[in-house]
């Protein structure tokens, strides 16, 4: 089931990006979901997330700030791919 959310998000994701220049930002809304759905399946990928987060500050303080207004059953999605979090 896994592998299934993983491509649907990675097909979200491709939706999205055509559309993100869009004049309404659906696309912005389909990759939120995709990158949503890949992150909480993924190991690989939350481990590539947290490995731009140790490299990139900048990058690591927009994450941080995205965790604080992102709503509370995805908060948790974005938290686990800290820096001081421990791999699974």
């Amino acid at each position: 089931m896994r592998f299934v959310y993983q491509t649907l998000g990675f097909l979200l994701i491709a939706l999205g990006l055509p559309l993100f220049w869009t004049p309404l930002p659906f696309g912005l809304v389909l990759i939120a979901i995709g990158a949503a759905l890949v992150l909480s399946n993924s190991d690989s990928a939350r481990n590539h997330v947290r490995g731009w987060r140790e490299r990139h500050p900048k990058f690591n303080a927009f994450m941080v700030q995205a965790e604080r207004v992102t709503p509370h059953p995805f908060d948790r999605i974005l938290q686990r791919t800290e820096i001081n979090e421990p791999s699974t």
